[in-house]
């Protein structure tokens, strides 16, 4: 598929479509739905996905430098090494539900509100991030790293594999489930019988 004519679509729906290694740089798309579209190693700089819906795609390795995210849904989608930390800050916002994400980066970002529910986030940074009131209820967050974030009021209830240095990261009223809440105490070199 080449560029939208004018770089801009609003209202779409794009079904099955293959954006591997195309380049949508710049191109904006406003209350679109992306159903089992393949955006592998897309290139999409600079461009502006407000309002969209992304269901069952692939949006891996994405070339995403100076993209805005702005009230975007991932629904049961696959995201592979995505560096979110290199998108526009300002009205960055996103819901992840059900999906797979390893490698990917949030650094720096405000985040607050978001949901990650049942999701796998494999391998995942995020450090120095704005995570008040997040929602990982029932997630996989093996390998991830949460560095200098903020946690209050987040919920990780059922979820697991996490390691949060409560020393760095500030947890208060945020929500955890025993047994996997004994993880928060890894890191003062305590035994537990």
């Amino acid at each position: 598929m080449e560029k939208p004519n004018d770089n801009t679509s609003e209202d779409k729906v794009f079904q099955g479509q293959d954006f591997s290694l195309k380049d949508l740089s710049d191109c904006t798309f406003t209350h679109c739905q992306f159903n089992n579209c393949n955006f592998s190693e897309c290139i999409i700089r600079n461009a502006k996905f407000i309002s969209c819906t992304f269901k069952a795609c692939n949006l891996s390795l994405l070339k995403m430098e100076g993209c805005r995210w702005q009230e975007s849904t991932f629904i049961e989608c696959k995201l592979v090494g995505a560096e979110f930390f290199k998108c526009e800050s300002k009205f960055f916002t996103i819901q992840v539900k059900q999906c797979f994400l390893q490698f990917c980066n949030f650094s720096g970002l405000p985040l607050k509100k978001t949901s990650f529910n049942g999701s796998k986030i494999i391998e995942c940074y995020f450090t120095q991030v704005n995570l008040t009131e997040c929602d990982f209820r029932d997630t996989d967050l093996s390998g991830s790293v949460f560095h200098e974030s903020e946690l209050s009021k987040a919920d990780f209830r059922g979820a697991r594999n996490y390691d949060i240095d409560v020393r760095n990261n500030k947890v208060k009223k945020a929500k955890f489930s025993f047994p996997e809440a004994i993880a928060l105490l890894r890191n003062f070199e305590i035994e537990i019988d």
